[in-house]
């Protein structure tokens, strides 16, 4: 579960490794230990909020800061995008940190592109850019802040 901790701020998909690792104990008792099916399902939609966060937080601060609907809905796939296509060069120079640097290049990009193209003004587009990049940050923030939850939910089920 600490591999899947210290793997969140990387942008890898942290909180999936801790719910395995859940998953490995839970069927090691048969779901009748500590960890059972009402616990494990707790897990499952935790894992699903921290493992979209980045996503729809990122289209809320793009929207919240002026960006258009269509620019809301590029950020996330300028993120998705940017995280594959730039990130894996990327890699190459900054290691795991590559796909992440990817994904915010990626999205903030596109909405500041897609929006000085609606509007013409720098400003509007660097603004919405602003809250793109802000919406990304709180993700992955609230993505650190659901897997410490899961790890101190599961200590205190299992030795508390």
């Amino acid at each position: 579960m600490f591999v899947g901790l210290l793997s969140v701020p990387f942008g890898f998909p942290g909180t999936a490794i801790i719910l395995a690792g859940i998953l490995i104990e839970a069927l090691h008792t048969g779901f009748s230990g500590p960890i059972g099916p009402w616990l494990f399902g707790l897990m499952c939609v935790l894992t699903l909020v921290a493992e979209t966060a980045d996503n729809w937080l990122t289209m809320i601060g793009a929207r919240r800061y002026g960006a258009s609907t269509s620019s809301v809905w590029l950020s996330f796939i300028g993120g998705v995008v940017g995280a594959i296509v730039i990130g894996g060069p990327l890699a190459v120079v900054f290691g795991p940190l590559g796909p992440i640097i990817g994904g915010f290049v990626g999205a903030v990009g596109v909405v500041v592109l897609q929006e000085y193209r609606k509007s013409g003004r720098w400003d509007q587009a660097i603004q919405a850019g602003w809250g793109t990049f802000l919406g990304r940050m709180a993700g992955i923030m609230l993505k650190i802040v659901i897997a410490v939850a899961m790890i101190g939910i599961v200590a205190v089920a299992m030795f508390g």
